[in-house]
């Protein structure tokens, strides 16, 4: 009788335990501020890889010339896979280049990869991240190309099928792709010269101040330059396929320009550049 009543006493005991550590968890406030866990990571759970620190460079820039954004389009919203998280110092998000009203804008949709003006230019937080081939004045030409494209490829072997309509390679056979704006993309450069540009902007300023996190190298090495709001211009000179973590240095910057790595020959790939848009 004197064991059974002990067994009773701890059951109970563990019970009300358990009631209080839930009503705990239940009351505390939900937190939406991005966790080290959080930004260790990608979207496909991947790990980050270090980079060594940037080297400053001279500027590749002659004159200050910033873009033309009054006849820009400023998408209403996002449709990123990625859900955008907000903190007290602004919102971070992936532009991916699978969001489909940045897709719905460029023409013909980039069904067949081509990806012309007014290129990709997809909404985070309360600005636009335009991701363009570097085609204006007031740089050095070295940093210059006027393609006039770049391509956003679909995840698989792209294929025109016999009908004359954009596919991908499945099984063997070509297969037409349904809706190119709801396919995974990466950005890859028409050719080792081609030089891509990510700035941002919003309805008052040609030029928002932002943080970039990290950038995904499908098709490498590339060179990146980046420059500081109010400073100089820092590089790195060979990044090579994978993810990089860029947060320790990346930060508070108006423009960052890559191309394909001195020496490579061929065309360079990116996609998940991660970036987090102060409030302003």
């Amino acid at each position: 009788m004197k064991n059974d009543h002990q067994l009773s006493c701890l059951t109970l005991l563990n019970m009300v335990v358990l009631a209080l550590a839930i009503l705990i968890v239940s009351c505390s406030p939900e937190n939406d501020t991005i966790t080290p866990q959080e930004l260790s990571n990608t979207p496909e759970g991947e790990s980050l890889l270090d980079v060594q620190a940037p080297v400053t460079v001279q500027s590749p820039v002659v004159h200050q010339n910033d873009e033309t954004t009054d006849v820009l389009p400023f998408p209403s919203k996002s449709s990123s896979s990625f859900s955008a998280r907000t903190d007290g110092y602004g919102v971070t998000d992936y532009v991916d280049f699978d969001d489909e009203m940045a897709l719905m804008i460029i023409p013909d949709q980039a069904k067949f990869t081509f990806a012309s003006a007014p290129y990709y230019i997809q909404k985070v937080g309360n600005a636009w991240v335009h991701v363009k081939e570097n085609d204006g004045s007031g740089y050095n030409s070295a940093f210059t190309s006027n393609h006039k494209h770049y391509h956003l490829s679909y995840d698989g072997e792209f294929c025109i099928t016999p009908n004359g309509k954009p596919g991908k390679i499945i099984n063997g056979n070509c297969v037409e792709i349904a809706n190119p704006v709801k396919e995974p993309r990466s950005l890859n450069t028409h050719d080792e010269d081609q030089w891509i540009k990510i700035y941002a902007y919003d309805y008052n300023s040609s030029q928002r101040v932002f943080d970039l996190l990290s950038i995904k190298v499908t098709d490498g090495p590339i060179q990146l330059w980046f420059k500081k709001d109010g400073g100089g211009w820092l590089r790195w000179s060979s990044l090579g396929t994978g993810t990089w973590n860029l947060s320790s240095y990346c930060t508070d910057i108006t423009q960052v320009l890559i191309s394909a790595s001195n020496g490579t020959y061929g065309t360079v790939g990116f996609d998940n550049v991660k970036v987090k848009m102060p409030h302003n």
